[in-house]
């Protein structure tokens, strides 16, 4: 999937002219970093395996049929089936809540989250890791269509061939109309880059020691970027009355 910036930032903003939560620079740091965590998770405690994008396994489904090895090729369908699954279900759940309300639809997204990773936490080693790598797969489908925006920027939070590409664009950019938002826009794409390094980091240094009990760390930086989205409004409020700046205002 490719990240074309997206230019006109003004229908990302909330009526008070203050930029979406799901949208801030720290919120997609956040879902980055434990995007980056769930990739070296599923690989070095599940079986070797990349479980947040699909090229992968399309690619491994494309020789195994090629090789008429159909038993090992029905492997690689699950994953894919489930990475569908999880981008219909959003939208799904996208058209049919309301943003009116205090829940909102990113929020069910959040908690349905929250609540398969818990899951996986509990699932041992070895003889569950199919399962574990296809919910997972299933999960970043959805944390994959729920956050797609950057501060007007379009992004990806379990994967970073896309964002790579368009920091690239974008300093470009700079270089040719020396416009600082191509600049700003750019930095931006990078910072995200490093938080996806950071997060497998993170996650092949809580996986050696705790193996797949390491998953509570990618739980409770969803459970950040839950309560953000849920206080979101009474924070900003809050920055005002104390003088302060809430970040990516």
């Amino acid at each position: 999937m490719e990240n074309m910036p997206i230019k006109n930032n003004v229908e990302h903003c909330t009526v008070s002219g203050r930029l979406k939560i799901s949208e801030t620079l720290l919120t997609g740091i956040l879902l980055t970093v434990v995007g980056g965590f769930l990739d070296a998770y599923t690989y070095l405690v599940r079986g070797g395996v990349f479980a947040n994008g699909q090229t992968g396994n399309l690619v491994l489904l494309g020789i195994r049929l090629a090789e008429r090895d159909f038993r090992q090729a029905s492997y690689y369908v699950f994953p894919i089936l489930a990475f569908l699954l999880g981008v219909f279900l959003t939208e799904s759940i996208r058209r049919h809540i309301s943003d009116g309300g205090f829940i909102k639809w990113r929020h069910i997204i959040l908690a349905l989250e929250i609540l398969l990773l818990t899951v996986c936490f509990f699932l041992p080693a070895d003889r569950t890791d199919r399962v574990v790598n296809v919910t997972i797969s299933f999960i970043c489908a959805l944390q994959t269509q729920a956050f797609r925006s950057l501060r007007g920027l379009s992004y990806i939070s379990v994967m970073c061939t896309g964002n790579l590409r368009s920091g690239v664009q974008e300093l470009c950019n700079y270089r040719t109309s020396r416009e600082r938002r191509h600049l700003v826009n750019s930095r931006q794409y990078f910072v995200i880059v490093l938080s996806f390094v950071a997060g497998a980091s993170a996650g092949a240094l809580l996986t050696e020691s705790f193996g797949h009990f390491s998953l509570i760390f990618p739980v409770t930086l969803l459970g950040v970027v839950m309560i953000l989205l849920l206080l979101g409004r009474r924070l900003t409020d809050i920055a005002d009355r104390l003088g302060l700046e809430w970040p990516d205002r």
